[in-house]
This record gives C-alpha cells, structure tokens and sequence, in this order.
C-alpha cells in the first residue's frame, strides 16, 4: 500500500465521501436519463416529429454515437485538467444541448441535437467513477463504486416515475402551439426534466475539492494537500497529522517523478496516441484488453449500456397493450404474433408507427428495484466473495435468465427473466470498472475507464440499432444470440482485472 493510500485509509469513510457519492451517484441518474430516457422519450415523440422504425431506431443510439466519438478526448482531457474540471464544464454544455434538443420540430434536427448531447455527457458517464476513486483507499474504493452506480437504479425509478405522469395520465394531455410547427407537449416536458439531477450535482460539485491524487500526480503540493486536509476535517474533525503530511509530500514526489507533464512537441492529436500506448503494453495490456471485449459483448442486453435494455420500456409497453387472451404464449409470440395488429403493420411509412400511448410502467419500476437490489448485493458479497467468483456465478445465471424467456408462458417468469437478464450485466459491468480503477494507474485512470466504456457503448449502439430494426424479424434467434453473450464473456473470466 502506497503512502497516499494509508493516508486515506487512516482518515476513514465519511462526511466527505458521502457527499461526494452522492454528487458523483446523481452524475450517473443523468448518464442514464440521456441514453435510457430516449426508450421512453422517442416512441412518444414519433407523431409529432413524423419519424418511422428505423428513424426512431437511429434516434436512440445517437447520443451513444456522441459518446463514443467523445470519450477519449475527454479521458484525454481528464487526465490533463483534472476530474472535476472536466466535469463542470461538460455538465453545463450537456444540460444545455439536452433542453434545446427538446424543441426541435423535426428528425434530423432532434437526431442532431442528440448526438451533440452525447459528445458532452460522455464525460460525466465514466469521469464521476475516476474522481470518486481517488477520494478512496484500495480498501474501500470497490464498494463506495457499488454504491454510486447504485444511482443508476433510482434512474430507472426516476424516468418511469416522471413518464407515468406525463404520459399515462388522461390530465397531462396537452398541446400547446408555441411557434410554427412547434408545440408543446408532454414528452418535451419530460425530455428537460431528465437534466434535474445534473443542475443538483453540477451545484454540489461546487463545493468538492478537485481529486488530491491527481493534483499530487501532477506536481500540486499546495493544493494535493488542502484539499487532503478538507477531506480529513470533514470525515474526522481533525487536520492531517504532521505523519501523514510526510507521508503525502513522500507520495507527491514519487508520483511526479513517475508523471511528469510533457511540452510537446508534436502535434496534439499525437500527444493524444502517446499518452494511451502504456495500456497498450505489458503489463496492462492482455487485462485491460479483456476488460474492453467483456464491456463490448456484454453491453447490447445492458440496461443502463442501454442496447437491448433500451427497449424494455417499449417492449413492456408493448407487452401489456397485447389485445385478447395471452396465456399459454411465449415472450416473442406476445410481442409479435400476428394477431396483435395495430401494433404488426409494417412500419414503411409514418401512419403505422404513429402510435405514441404508454400503458403504465409497472414494469420499469420493477426493473429499477431489482436494480438497486442487486448493486446492495454485490455491495455485501464484496465483504465475502471474491470478484471473479461473483462474476462467473452472475453470468451464468443471466444467461439462464435469456433462455428461459425464450421457452416459459407465464406472465411473471417471463417478466423476472427478462429484468435479470438485463440487471444481473449492469452490476458485473459495475464491478469491473471499480475494478480497473484498482488496477491502473491514476495518470492513465481517465483513459483506462473511457476507452473501456467506450467499446460498451459500440456495443450498446449495435444492440439498440439492430433491436430496433430486426428484433420483431427474428426474435427467437436474436433471443438466443443475446443469451450466448454472458457465456463468451465467462471465458475472458482468466484475464480480467478483478
């Protein structure tokens, strides 16, 4: 254990850290509000914004598109100007383009504006877990991570909670003509309430010092120091001891001597490359390669990822509108069977898809509560169980959960299989990412997490276009090749950082 570590381990979860999980937890409700909150949000803008199947597939992934042609120029950036440098600016940038996006009055420049959001709100989507790790010791840093991405099952209460108002309810039916085409409804409403819980933390983020092992990384005693001492009489009441002090001014010179700030001399693109070849070689290479496949072929049935779990909403909604009785049917028959025609029209064209009614979500809470279930489980088994075991075990039965949605009839099974088939990947992928924040250095911690998130979103891009487009074709076998993707991912189970 380095010198920074028993410093930080010394001083003890508190005041401090709680404050900041919570901050950084809300960081995450808005990552999730900006990608999942489209699964809800898109289908009820199909009418108004006259778009087909395809367009409304597209819709959903652009913000993902955003993020990934993003997330390493700002783990470029974060790792240059600090964790929450980066995140006060991006959050400002992304909560604007977020509400101007809710008033476009046509496809292409909803599409625009989306994808505009996503390139700001990659950085709070992997920025807030390195930040929060560097307030941690080894000891505790798996677990206070659980915790916030725990947010992301109050996120998923969150969006159904605002969209079972606005609607499912007969009372929030409104249309409001503001400008030309432009007219105010429901979903846009909703649309900028999705940013409510980044105006809450850009405002909390205020009061947070910047990360002290970054600052001591880049050569900042004076500043590594005070913002080691607010933590200090924050969690304890008590400044550093002149021990500690000469423990961190150890750590400081060490950590510098490793990092040092290059002028380069070459162009920045380059300087770009160079900074991220050290993953790239021994001895991170063959873990942190794992780590990015595991993230990519886990991420189309992730909800939070949102591939596949982008369409639960719709599915589910889909699911209960089902006319006539649906005993004795499978998931896929109760979804696509002809008999369900309102709904089984092909959708060429603007009439067939213009269908924007919502019937509860009941389903969407459930899937929240399993959720914040499952991360306060892993939080427990972190005391007890280590990580590969939990990994192997947690694939393994998410991958029965996919198999048995393709055979069982009734209502419930089919509805749990289906919430711990997409929960169970959201946690393990949790887990992982705390776990390369243990095992990569704080100078490359920015680039490890978004270069690993950002072949999870290409995942999830790739899993929401072709569930959008395909899904009701080849439901079965698309059933079955999601299903397979847990089992690929046990094998990497030797390499993982974990």
């Amino acid at each position: 254990m380095d010198n920074f570590n028993q410093v930080i381990d010394q001083i003890g979860f508190g005041s401090m850290h709680l404050y900041a999980t919570i901050t950084l937890g809300l960081l995450q409700m808005l990552t999730i509000h900006e990608t999942m909150g489209m699964g809800i949000i898109g289908p009820a803008s199909v009418c108004d914004l006259r778009i087909n199947q395809v367009q409304l597939a597209s819709l959903t992934a652009a913000g993902f598109l955003g993020i990934i042609s993003s997330s390493y120029f700002w783990g470029y950036i974060t790792d240059k100007k600090g964790r929450r440098w980066t995140l006060l600016r991006t959050i400002t940038v992304s909560n604007v383009c977020s509400i101007v996006s809710m008033f476009m009055v046509n496809f292409s420049g909803f599409f625009v504006m989306r994808f505009i959001t996503g390139i700001f709100v990659a950085a709070p989507s992997f920025v807030a877990a390195t930040y929060l790790s560097e307030f941690c010791s080894q000891r505790i840093l798996a677990r206070t991570l659980t915790h916030m991405y725990m947010f992301t099952g109050f996120a998923m209460l969150y969006c159904p909670a605002w969209a079972a108002l606005f609607l499912s309810t007969k009372f929030m039916e409104f249309e409001v003509e503001v400008a030309g085409s432009l007219s105010l409804r429901p979903w846009r409403i909703l649309g900028c309430l999705n940013i409510l819980p980044g105006v809450i933390a850009f405002f909390l983020l205020l009061s947070l010092p910047e990360s002290p092992k970054f600052l001591f990384n880049i050569g900042d005693t004076d500043k590594g120091l005070a913002a080691m001492e607010r933590i200090c009489h924050k969690n304890t009441g008590k400044p550093l001891s002149a021990e500690q002090i000469q423990s961190l001014r150890i750590y400081q010179s060490v950590a510098s001597a490793r990092f040092k700030r290059k002028k380069s001399e070459y162009n920045f693109l380059r300087s770009m490359i160079d900074d991220a070849m050290p993953l790239f070689r021994k001895p991170f290479l063959g873990l942190f390669m794992a780590a990015c496949l595991v993230m990519f072929i886990l991420a189309p049935r992730i909800r939070r990822a949102n591939g596949l779990g982008l369409w639960y909403t719709a599915m589910r909604n889909r699911y209960n509108m089902r006319q006539g009785n649906i005993k004795g049917m499978s998931f896929c028959r109760v979804l696509f069977f002809p008999e369900m025609r309102p709904l089984m029209e092909t959708e060429k064209d603007f009439e067939p898809v213009c269908n924007d009614a919502f019937k509860g979500f009941n389903d969407s809470f459930i899937l929240g509560v399993v959720y914040i279930i499952l991360y306060n489980i892993c939080w427990l088994s972190l005391f007890c169980v280590p990580r590969k075991v939990m990994f192997v075990v947690s694939m393994l039965i998410s991958s029965l959960c996919g198999f048995l949605l393709i055979f069982v009839k009734d209502r419930w099974v089919q509805l749990f299989s289906l919430v711990f088939f997409l929960a169970i990947p959201g946690a393990v992928v949790s887990l992982l990412g705390g776990a390369l924040c243990l095992f990569v250095p704080t100078h490359l911690r920015g680039k490890a997490l978004c270069i690993s998130l950002m072949w999870c979103r290409c995942g999830a891009a790739l899993g929401s276009i072709l569930t959008g487009s395909g899904f009701h074709n080849n439901c079965e076998i698309s059933l079955i090749a999601i299903a397979v993707l847990p089992l690929i991912a046990v094998g990497t189970e030797g390499y993982l950082p974990m």
